[in-house]
């Protein structure tokens, strides 16, 4: 009895294993068995596409309120398949030499249905007399105010030698991945460069975060410390992704790597993707781009004669069933917009032929609940809604292909998302009654509330349409 337990007991157990590490999230995230993929007309929003070589290719977005300006991460769409080491394309010789940030005024349209925007010339940028100009884009994010924005940026660009600067076999060496700092400010022209940071932590950045009054930034590392190889390869499936954060304080006034220090907080994530930290929250959410799911951490602050190094303590998970890519916060309202990719497999193929590939995207907004005067229990856990804002099947003539990050911005309750190889970038109008409705309760809500409020409940409102 013990030798048949032994002989069918064994393989079972070894098979559930594997569907429960493996199988399940290829069968119901990756491939996306079992959704049912809605059509956009079952939503409030009217579409459009910004046809325009320049928005095309734009993995990721930073909205600065303060000065109406909507700062984007282009690049090519063709050269994204050769040149994108956070996805193993790793030939330099592809890539795109027109990667730019541009700054569009939101609050100025054209008549061809786009914004009127500027393509922003680095100052000081490089630093190392080997590199050249171009930038390599992923992820960006900023911190906004009235008379100075910060831009922190992950430049994913390839490794050269140190000494002759001739570029090495990056399929073996990996990118010399590096964040890079630049300054500008309202009616941006120019973005001037104040730091790159580099370190072995370093390793595979895909996105970062920034906190008020903190000294430094937190980064993802989608395949942890493993630019290259069969690891790089495994990582998404044995979970070696982390979050590191990395103080700068000692490197405020120089770009030595030596000054800069970096730590693991923490790991076990399968590609973690666009992380965001909550200000009012006070809380760091990380995503994963193959098992779904939201992960919560609490930051806590430790002390030390040494840089301020903070620690994470993992609260919960957000379920989500969807391949997530970057978070981003709606600043009239706290909620929390979630890209998704519905069909994952049909996202990798629109990546390699982005002109005529057209995979299906699902928009999440995902809210804090209120119960009563708390929004967290006695656990520490909050409660969180998670509702379906917006969908595409996909297919041709679909206005938002592949979305890696969606932005709302909340005085219009206009949608702008972008994707990593799209040629085009779709924006998204309230629907007319939505727009209406939404300007009878500023209105009503003006005698009664100060102006922020009043646009609070407003979008509020709409966004529960």
């Amino acid at each position: 009895m013990a030798n048949q337990l032994l002989k069918f007991g064994l393989p079972l157990a070894i098979i559930s294993f594997l569907y429960q590490a493996v199988f399940r999230d290829l069968v119901f995230i990756t491939l996306g068995v079992g959704k049912t993929i809605q059509p956009i007309s079952d939503f409030p929003y009217t579409c459009r596409r910004i046809e325009d070589p320049r928005l095309s290719a734009c993995e990721d977005m930073f909205l600065s309120d303060a000065t109406r300006q909507l700062f984007l991460a282009c690049s090519e769409p063709l050269a994204r398949q050769k040149w994108m080491p956070n996805i193993a394309r790793f030939n330099h010789s592809g890539r795109s030499s027109n990667d730019a940030v541009i700054a569009m005024d939101i609050d100025k349209p054209t008549d061809k249905g786009s914004f009127e925007y500027r393509i922003l010339d680095t100052i000081g940028y490089p630093v190392n007399k080997h590199d050249d100009k171009t930038l390599h884009l992923v992820g960006m994010t900023g911190n906004d105010s009235p008379t100075a924005i910060e831009l922190l940026l992950v430049n994913a660009k390839p490794s050269r030698d140190p000494t002759t600067g001739v570029l090495l076999d990056n399929d073996a060496t990996g990118a010399n991945s590096t964040i890079e700092k630049f300054i500008t400010g309202s009616a941006a022209t120019t973005l001037r460069h104040a730091a790159t940071y580099h370190h072995p932590h370093i390793a595979t950045p895909n996105n970062i975060a920034t906190a008020p009054g903190m000294s430094g930034f937190y980064i993802t590392n989608d395949h942890g410390p493993h630019k290259t190889g069969y690891m790089h390869a495994l990582s998404q499936i044995l979970g070696l992704g982390d979050v590191t954060y990395c103080d700068t304080t000692a490197n405020s006034q120089s770009q030595l790597q030596s000054q800069l220090t970096c730590s693991k907080l923490a790991g076990g994530i399968n590609f973690p993707n666009g992380l965001l930290y909550h200000p009012t929250h006070n809380l760091l959410y990380v995503p994963s781009s193959v098992n779904g799911n939201i992960r919560v951490y609490r930051p806590s602050y430790r002390s030390s004669s040494g840089p301020s190094m903070p620690t994470l303590t993992k609260i919960q998970e957000i379920p989500i069933p969807y391949a997530i890519d970057n978070l981003a916060i709606d600043p009239q309202t706290g909620d929390i917009y979630v890209p998704c990719l519905p069909k994952a497999l049909e996202t990798i193929a629109g990546f390699d032929d982005p002109y005529n590939s057209f995979p299906p995207s699902t928009i999440l907004r995902v809210r804090r609940v209120e119960e009563g005067d708390a929004a967290v229990g006695a656990d520490g856990k909050g409660k969180y809604e998670v509702k379906k804002v917006l969908e595409d099947v996909g297919g041709s003539g679909t206005p938002l292909p592949g979305t890696t990050t969606v932005l709302r911005d909340g005085r219009t309750g206009r949608l702008f998302l972008s994707g990593k190889s799209n040629p085009f970038l779709p924006c998204m109008d309230q629907s007319i009654c939505c727009c209406a409705l939404r300007e009878t309760v500023l209105r009503i809500c003006a005698r009664y509330s100060p102006p922020w409020e009043s646009e609070k409940a407003a979008s509020r409102l709409a966004t529960a349409l």
